[in-house]
């Protein structure tokens, strides 16, 4: 086994990111098929390269890092967890740093380890 195998992370992309990904896939291929192209292919090379040194990516908040896709100018937002790298989703750098989890994952963890009124029947 090589050494690479021993620290690589797997990694999963959210269903929220993987949308991301197409739509800017998509965009790009209007202009240029060629560049949409190029772009698949430079997510899954940093993808990988994310998996073997998850930190490489520079600290954003809440736990995520990000790091650039290249001369696309998206970001590629992620999370190291223990037994994995969850990719979170993408965003271009002209939006500004908006980028943030989906209400849905921010509200299950904001609420973890608060008690619930639960109404007795």
């Amino acid at each position: 086994m090589e050494n690479d195998e021993l620290t690589r992370k797997p990694s999963i992309v959210t269903p929220r990111c993987a949308q991301m990904v197409r739509k800017a896939i998509a965009y790009i291929a209007t202009d240029s098929p060629q560049q949409a192209e190029i772009m698949k292919e430079t997510f899954s090379k940093i993808r990988k390269s994310i998996e073997l040194m998850p930190g490489i990516g520079t600290i954003y908040q809440n736990g995520m890092r990000k790091i650039l896709l290249g001369k696309f100018r998206y970001n590629i937002y992620y999370r190291e967890k223990k037994n994995i790298v969850e990719i979170l989703g993408i965003w271009h750098t002209s939006r500004g740093t908006a980028f943030s989890e989906p209400k849905i994952y921010r509200k299950v963890s904001l609420n973890l380890g608060r008690k619930r009124n639960t109404p007795k029947h």
